[in-house]
Protein backbone atom coordinates (compact mmCIF):
# COMPACT_ATOMS: atom_id res chain seq x y z
CA UNK A 1 0.00 0.00 0.00
CA UNK A 2 0.82 3.40 -0.50
CA UNK A 3 2.88 5.11 2.36
CA UNK A 4 2.21 8.12 3.78
CA UNK A 5 3.52 10.28 6.73
CA UNK A 6 1.45 12.11 9.20
CA UNK A 7 3.06 14.68 10.54
CA UNK A 8 1.52 16.21 13.96
CA UNK A 9 1.56 17.92 17.29
CA UNK A 10 -0.89 16.82 18.91
CA UNK A 11 -2.20 13.06 19.21
CA UNK A 12 -3.61 10.55 22.14
CA UNK A 13 -0.67 10.17 24.54
CA UNK A 14 -2.46 6.96 26.04
CA UNK A 15 -5.56 5.16 25.76
CA UNK A 16 -9.13 7.55 26.29
CA UNK A 17 -6.94 10.46 25.53
CA UNK A 18 -9.19 13.15 24.23
CA UNK A 19 -6.07 15.11 23.26
CA UNK A 20 -6.08 14.80 19.06
CA UNK A 21 -8.38 12.08 18.86
CA UNK A 22 -9.71 13.74 16.22
CA UNK A 23 -6.58 13.14 14.23
CA UNK A 24 -6.48 9.58 15.12
CA UNK A 25 -9.61 8.88 14.19
CA UNK A 26 -8.96 10.13 10.82
CA UNK A 27 -5.81 8.49 10.90
CA UNK A 28 -7.65 4.93 12.28
CA UNK A 29 -9.84 5.15 8.68
CA UNK A 30 -7.17 6.41 6.45
CA UNK A 31 -5.24 3.03 7.50
CA UNK A 32 -7.69 0.77 6.30
CA UNK A 33 -6.62 1.93 2.95
CA UNK A 34 -2.85 3.22 3.48
CA UNK A 35 -0.12 2.42 5.06
CA UNK A 36 0.48 5.57 7.89
CA UNK A 37 3.07 6.41 9.90
CA UNK A 38 2.17 8.71 12.65
CA UNK A 39 5.39 11.15 13.55
CA UNK A 40 4.36 13.29 16.76
CA UNK A 41 6.72 14.89 19.90
CA UNK A 42 7.08 13.13 23.00
CA UNK A 43 5.91 13.79 25.90
CA UNK A 44 6.21 13.31 29.79
CA UNK A 45 2.12 11.71 30.33
CA UNK A 46 3.21 9.33 27.83
CA UNK A 47 1.77 5.69 28.05
CA UNK A 48 2.24 2.85 25.84
CA UNK A 49 -0.89 2.25 23.79
CA UNK A 50 -1.42 0.09 20.62
CA UNK A 51 -2.92 0.81 16.76
CA UNK A 52 -3.02 -0.42 13.53
CA UNK A 53 -0.40 1.44 12.44
CA UNK A 54 3.23 2.65 13.69
CA UNK A 55 3.32 5.94 15.74
CA UNK A 56 6.86 7.26 15.87
CA UNK A 57 7.41 9.99 19.23
CA UNK A 58 10.57 11.91 18.43
CA UNK A 59 12.05 12.83 21.58
CA UNK A 60 13.29 16.38 21.99
CA UNK A 61 14.84 16.96 25.17
CA UNK A 62 17.41 15.05 27.26
CA UNK A 63 14.72 13.47 29.56
CA UNK A 64 10.96 12.66 28.80
CA UNK A 65 10.00 14.28 32.44
CA UNK A 66 11.15 17.83 30.35
CA UNK A 67 8.92 17.13 27.17
CA UNK A 68 5.45 19.47 28.15
CA UNK A 69 5.15 20.96 24.45
CA UNK A 70 2.18 18.38 23.69
CA UNK A 71 0.37 19.23 26.36
CA UNK A 72 -0.36 22.77 25.62
CA UNK A 73 -1.04 25.54 23.18
CA UNK A 74 1.82 27.71 21.66
CA UNK A 75 -0.44 31.00 22.57
CA UNK A 76 0.22 32.50 25.44
CA UNK A 77 2.64 29.21 26.21
CA UNK A 78 5.05 29.49 29.42
CA UNK A 79 8.51 30.51 29.57
CA UNK A 80 9.18 26.76 30.35
CA UNK A 81 7.63 25.91 26.60
CA UNK A 82 9.01 28.40 24.78
CA UNK A 83 12.16 27.18 26.04
CA UNK A 84 11.55 23.86 24.32
CA UNK A 85 11.10 25.49 21.32
CA UNK A 86 14.07 25.41 19.44
CA UNK A 87 15.12 21.76 20.07
CA UNK A 88 11.53 20.51 19.32
CA UNK A 89 11.51 22.35 15.93
CA UNK A 90 15.48 20.46 15.33
CA UNK A 91 14.20 17.25 16.38
CA UNK A 92 10.65 17.30 14.20
CA UNK A 93 12.89 18.60 11.02
CA UNK A 94 14.93 15.65 11.43
CA UNK A 95 12.10 13.25 11.32
CA UNK A 96 11.16 14.75 7.80
CA UNK A 97 14.50 14.85 6.49
CA UNK A 98 14.70 10.80 7.60
CA UNK A 99 11.41 9.67 6.47
CA UNK A 100 11.04 7.87 2.94
CA UNK A 101 7.20 8.31 2.71
CA UNK A 102 5.75 8.93 -0.27
CA UNK A 103 3.47 12.07 0.82
CA UNK A 104 3.60 14.09 4.08
CA UNK A 105 0.06 15.04 5.41
CA UNK A 106 0.79 17.54 7.78
CA UNK A 107 -2.03 18.67 10.78
CA UNK A 108 -1.21 22.78 11.67
CA UNK A 109 0.71 24.74 9.02
CA UNK A 110 2.81 25.94 11.67
CA UNK A 111 5.32 25.34 13.44
CA UNK A 112 5.35 21.22 11.34
CA UNK A 113 4.16 22.71 8.03
CA UNK A 114 6.75 24.47 8.00
CA UNK A 115 9.36 22.00 8.09
CA UNK A 116 7.75 19.88 5.58
CA UNK A 117 7.53 22.80 3.35
CA UNK A 118 11.03 22.97 3.38
CA UNK A 119 12.26 19.26 3.09
CA UNK A 120 14.74 18.96 0.30
CA UNK A 121 13.37 15.41 -1.20
CA UNK A 122 10.54 17.86 -1.89
CA UNK A 123 8.12 15.18 -0.79
CA UNK A 124 4.38 16.20 -1.99
CA UNK A 125 3.04 17.79 1.00
CA UNK A 126 -0.97 18.18 2.00
CA UNK A 127 -1.49 20.13 5.04
CA UNK A 128 -4.48 20.60 7.33
CA UNK A 129 -5.26 23.85 8.63
CA UNK A 130 -7.63 23.59 11.94
CA UNK A 131 -7.66 26.80 13.06
CA UNK A 132 -5.73 28.70 15.12
CA UNK A 133 -2.68 28.01 12.90
CA UNK A 134 -4.38 30.34 10.41
CA UNK A 135 -5.98 33.08 13.01
CA UNK A 136 -3.22 33.21 15.89
CA UNK A 137 -0.57 34.63 12.72
CA UNK A 138 -3.18 37.35 12.20
CA UNK A 139 -2.89 38.45 15.69
CA UNK A 140 0.76 37.78 16.14
CA UNK A 141 2.45 38.93 12.67
CA UNK A 142 5.11 37.72 13.74
CA UNK A 143 4.41 34.68 12.06
CA UNK A 144 2.83 36.15 9.21
CA UNK A 145 5.97 35.70 6.89
CA UNK A 146 6.68 31.91 7.56
CA UNK A 147 2.70 30.83 7.36
CA UNK A 148 2.17 32.65 3.83
CA UNK A 149 5.42 30.62 2.75
CA UNK A 150 3.99 27.14 4.09
CA UNK A 151 0.81 28.01 2.81
CA UNK A 152 1.77 28.66 -0.72
CA UNK A 153 4.26 25.71 -1.11
CA UNK A 154 2.04 22.93 0.00
CA UNK A 155 0.65 20.89 -2.72
CA UNK A 156 -2.53 21.32 -1.46
CA UNK A 157 -4.18 22.49 2.04
CA UNK A 158 -7.88 21.23 3.69
CA UNK A 159 -9.47 23.52 6.12
CA UNK A 160 -11.74 22.07 8.78
CA UNK A 161 -14.03 25.02 7.58
CA UNK A 162 -14.81 27.36 4.82
CA UNK A 163 -14.21 30.29 7.43
CA UNK A 164 -10.75 28.50 8.17
CA UNK A 165 -10.20 28.19 4.26
CA UNK A 166 -11.40 31.98 3.80
CA UNK A 167 -8.86 33.06 6.18
CA UNK A 168 -6.07 30.87 4.51
CA UNK A 169 -6.69 32.43 1.54
CA UNK A 170 -5.90 35.78 2.77
CA UNK A 171 -2.85 34.76 3.86
CA UNK A 172 -1.80 33.64 0.84
CA UNK A 173 -3.28 30.54 0.24
CA UNK A 174 -3.89 29.70 -3.52
CA UNK A 175 -7.77 29.33 -4.09
CA UNK A 176 -7.18 26.58 -6.52
CA UNK A 177 -5.61 24.17 -4.15
CA UNK A 178 -7.56 24.93 -0.80
CA UNK A 179 -10.83 23.16 -0.07
CA UNK A 180 -12.82 22.58 3.17
CA UNK A 181 -12.91 19.20 4.30
CA UNK A 182 -15.56 18.79 7.62
CA UNK A 183 -12.95 16.51 9.90
CA UNK A 184 -16.86 15.31 11.37
CA UNK A 185 -17.36 12.68 14.37
CA UNK A 186 -18.03 8.90 14.39
CA UNK A 187 -21.98 8.47 14.86
CA UNK A 188 -21.88 4.69 15.56
CA UNK A 189 -20.31 6.02 18.93
CA UNK A 190 -21.75 9.75 19.81
CA UNK A 191 -25.35 8.53 19.97
CA UNK A 192 -28.40 9.94 21.57
CA UNK A 193 -28.82 8.39 25.51
CA UNK A 194 -30.50 10.20 27.59
CA UNK A 195 -32.46 9.81 31.01
CA UNK A 196 -32.22 13.34 33.53
CA UNK A 197 -34.28 14.01 35.48
CA UNK A 198 -33.19 17.47 35.56
CA UNK A 199 -32.44 19.40 32.73
CA UNK A 200 -28.60 19.61 31.82
CA UNK A 201 -26.51 22.14 30.15
CA UNK A 202 -23.15 21.69 29.71
CA UNK A 203 -19.64 22.36 27.26
CA UNK A 204 -16.54 20.44 26.99
CA UNK A 205 -13.23 22.08 26.00
CA UNK A 206 -10.01 23.32 26.95
CA UNK A 207 -10.34 25.88 30.16
CA UNK A 208 -8.80 29.00 27.96
CA UNK A 209 -9.80 32.79 27.78
CA UNK A 210 -10.88 31.67 24.25
CA UNK A 211 -13.56 29.64 24.92
CA UNK A 212 -15.14 32.16 26.77
CA UNK A 213 -16.48 30.22 29.40
CA UNK A 214 -17.13 33.17 31.79
CA UNK A 215 -20.53 34.13 29.41
CA UNK A 216 -21.83 30.91 30.23
CA UNK A 217 -21.79 31.29 34.05
CA UNK A 218 -23.28 35.07 33.05
CA UNK A 219 -25.93 33.63 31.22
CA UNK A 220 -26.28 30.39 33.61
CA UNK A 221 -26.97 32.86 36.83
CA UNK A 222 -29.80 34.80 34.68
CA UNK A 223 -31.29 31.44 33.79
CA UNK A 224 -31.49 30.36 38.15
CA UNK A 225 -34.29 32.54 38.10
CA UNK A 226 -36.59 30.99 34.99
CA UNK A 227 -35.31 27.36 35.20
CA UNK A 228 -33.93 24.55 37.10
CA UNK A 229 -30.99 22.87 35.82
CA UNK A 230 -27.57 21.04 36.27
CA UNK A 231 -24.43 22.85 34.91
CA UNK A 232 -21.38 20.57 33.40
CA UNK A 233 -18.35 21.58 32.65
CA UNK A 234 -15.88 19.40 31.00
CA UNK A 235 -12.13 20.10 30.81
CA UNK A 236 -8.80 21.33 31.96
CA UNK A 237 -6.66 24.16 31.63
CA UNK A 238 -4.87 27.29 33.11
CA UNK A 239 -8.39 28.99 33.62
CA UNK A 240 -10.35 26.49 35.68
CA UNK A 241 -9.26 27.59 38.99
CA UNK A 242 -10.15 30.93 38.20
CA UNK A 243 -13.73 29.94 36.50
CA UNK A 244 -14.53 27.91 39.42
CA UNK A 245 -14.35 30.92 41.98
CA UNK A 246 -16.25 33.09 39.46
CA UNK A 247 -18.92 30.66 39.52
CA UNK A 248 -19.03 30.37 43.49
CA UNK A 249 -19.18 34.18 43.32
CA UNK A 250 -22.35 33.94 41.07
CA UNK A 251 -24.20 31.36 43.40
CA UNK A 252 -24.14 28.58 40.75
CA UNK A 253 -23.99 25.01 41.31
CA UNK A 254 -21.50 24.10 38.29
CA UNK A 255 -19.84 20.67 38.02
CA UNK A 256 -16.64 21.39 37.11
CA UNK A 257 -15.27 17.86 35.94
CA UNK A 258 -12.08 17.91 34.50
CA UNK A 259 -10.44 16.25 31.89
CA UNK A 260 -12.80 14.49 30.31
CA UNK A 261 -11.75 10.68 29.14
CA UNK A 262 -15.07 10.07 27.51
CA UNK A 263 -16.48 12.45 25.21
CA UNK A 264 -19.29 10.58 24.40
CA UNK A 265 -20.58 9.72 27.38
CA UNK A 266 -20.04 13.10 28.72
CA UNK A 267 -22.45 14.47 25.55
CA UNK A 268 -25.14 11.64 26.28
CA UNK A 269 -25.78 13.88 30.10
CA UNK A 270 -26.52 17.04 27.80
CA UNK A 271 -29.81 18.16 26.76
CA UNK A 272 -28.22 22.04 25.73
CA UNK A 273 -24.49 22.01 24.24
CA UNK A 274 -23.03 25.76 24.89
CA UNK A 275 -20.24 26.63 22.56
CA UNK A 276 -19.37 30.44 23.51
CA UNK A 277 -15.59 30.37 22.04
CA UNK A 278 -14.27 33.70 20.63
CA UNK A 279 -12.02 31.43 18.29
CA UNK A 280 -12.97 28.76 16.59
CA UNK A 281 -12.22 26.80 13.31
CA UNK A 282 -15.39 24.20 13.59
CA UNK A 283 -15.67 23.00 16.97
CA UNK A 284 -15.12 19.16 17.16
CA UNK A 285 -17.34 18.87 20.36
CA UNK A 286 -20.65 21.06 18.97
CA UNK A 287 -20.32 18.22 16.00
CA UNK A 288 -20.28 15.64 18.95
CA UNK A 289 -22.76 17.11 21.22
CA UNK A 290 -25.36 16.88 17.98
CA UNK A 291 -24.54 13.96 16.85
CA UNK A 292 -25.38 12.83 20.55
CA UNK A 293 -29.01 15.09 19.79
CA UNK A 294 -28.14 18.25 22.30
CA UNK A 295 -29.54 20.65 21.49
CA UNK A 296 -26.61 23.58 20.27
CA UNK A 297 -26.60 26.59 21.50
CA UNK A 298 -23.35 28.81 19.73
CA UNK A 299 -22.07 32.23 18.93
CA UNK A 300 -23.33 33.34 15.65
CA UNK A 301 -19.73 33.02 13.94
CA UNK A 302 -16.66 31.55 12.82
CA UNK A 303 -17.48 28.03 11.94
CA UNK A 304 -20.97 27.53 13.39
CA UNK A 305 -22.71 29.21 10.93
CA UNK A 306 -21.86 25.99 8.62
CA UNK A 307 -23.35 23.80 10.52
CA UNK A 308 -26.09 25.71 12.64
CA UNK A 309 -29.13 27.28 11.50
CA UNK A 310 -30.75 29.17 13.37
CA UNK A 311 -33.97 27.79 14.96
CA UNK A 312 -34.07 24.67 12.71
CA UNK A 313 -31.30 22.56 14.28
CA UNK A 314 -30.32 24.51 17.14
CA UNK A 315 -30.32 28.35 18.01
CA UNK A 316 -26.93 30.87 17.69
CA UNK A 317 -26.20 33.89 19.97
CA UNK A 318 -24.53 37.24 19.62
CA UNK A 319 -21.36 36.82 21.60
CA UNK A 320 -20.66 38.94 24.28
CA UNK A 321 -24.61 38.93 25.50
CA UNK A 322 -25.15 36.94 27.88
CA UNK A 323 -28.56 37.86 28.23
CA UNK A 324 -29.45 36.45 24.58
CA UNK A 325 -27.27 33.60 25.57
CA UNK A 326 -29.77 32.72 28.61
CA UNK A 327 -32.41 33.35 26.47
CA UNK A 328 -31.37 31.06 23.22
CA UNK A 329 -30.52 28.17 26.19
CA UNK A 330 -33.96 28.47 27.58
CA UNK A 331 -35.37 27.99 24.00
CA UNK A 332 -33.05 25.07 23.62
CA UNK A 333 -34.65 23.56 27.02
CA UNK A 334 -38.29 24.23 25.51
CA UNK A 335 -37.57 22.30 22.64
CA UNK A 336 -35.49 19.51 22.89
CA UNK A 337 -37.04 18.04 19.33
CA UNK A 338 -34.22 20.39 17.84
CA UNK A 339 -31.90 17.08 19.24
CA UNK A 340 -33.07 15.15 16.43
CA UNK A 341 -32.41 17.38 13.69
CA UNK A 342 -28.76 18.65 15.25
CA UNK A 343 -27.78 14.64 15.01
CA UNK A 344 -29.17 14.53 11.49
CA UNK A 345 -27.48 17.34 10.43
CA UNK A 346 -24.06 15.53 11.28
CA UNK A 347 -25.35 12.04 9.67
CA UNK A 348 -25.29 13.51 6.90
CA UNK A 349 -23.15 16.28 6.48
CA UNK A 350 -20.28 15.98 9.12
CA UNK A 351 -19.93 11.93 9.13
CA UNK A 352 -15.88 11.02 9.92
CA UNK A 353 -16.35 8.35 7.20
CA UNK A 354 -16.96 11.06 4.56
CA UNK A 355 -13.53 13.12 5.45
CA UNK A 356 -11.58 9.81 5.06
CA UNK A 357 -12.83 8.96 1.70
CA UNK A 358 -12.09 12.78 0.39
CA UNK A 359 -8.89 12.37 1.59
CA UNK A 360 -8.06 9.70 0.31
CA UNK A 361 -9.27 10.65 -2.98
CA UNK A 362 -6.76 13.94 -2.44
CA UNK A 363 -3.71 11.47 -1.73
CA UNK A 364 -4.44 10.14 -4.96
CA UNK A 365 -4.57 13.16 -6.78
CA UNK A 366 -1.83 13.99 -5.52
CA UNK A 367 0.31 10.98 -6.96
CA UNK A 368 -0.30 8.48 -4.47
CA UNK A 369 -1.39 4.75 -5.25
Amino acid sequence: MAQVAVLTPSFPRYKDDYHGVFIKELCDNLSKHVTLEIIAPRTRTLHPSTSNYQVHRFPYMPSQRMEYIAEATMKNASKLITACLPAYIASAYLQVLKNNAQLIHTHLAIPLGALAAINPRKTPQLITCHGSDITYPMENHFFLPITRRTLRKADHIATVSHYIKEQAIKLGAPPEKTETIYLGVDINRFTPKKDNETVTIGTLGRLVREKNIDELLYAAKLLTEKTDFQLLIGGDGPEKHRLEKLASKLGIEAEFLGRVHDPAGFHQRLDVFVLASRREGLSISLQEAMSCGAVPVAVNGYGCKEILSDEANGYLYKTGDHEMLAQRILDAIENPSLGRDARTTIVQRFNSKNAAQRYLELYRELGIS
